[in-house]
């Protein structure tokens, strides 16, 4: 499954997410508005008032710790979420 597309993630890979992938306060409040908003990228970056690049850069990062937080959630580090 790819990690990439939040509208995809259950309610227990969200709050895993949100407390294990070591998020800063933009990367966190861009994947709130991702996932629970679900807002495209353009969006968020007018309600959270940052440029298209910002926002770019925003989201890869924010990716990236997606990406290394994932084979944890997969080991069933998640279980203290449910």
């Amino acid at each position: 499954m790819d990690r990439s597309n939040y509208k995809d993630f259950i309610e227990d890979e969200k709050q895993f997410y949100l407390h294990e992938a070591g998020f800063d306060e933009r990367e966190e409040r861009l994947f709130r508005l991702r996932v629970y908003e679900r807002k495209t990228l353009w969006e968020a970056s007018e309600i959270m008032g940052y440029s298209s690049r910002t926002m770019d850069r925003i989201n890869r990062t924010m990716k990236k710790k997606i990406v290394k937080a994932a084979p944890l959630y997969y080991r069933g580090v998640s279980s203290k979420y449910n």
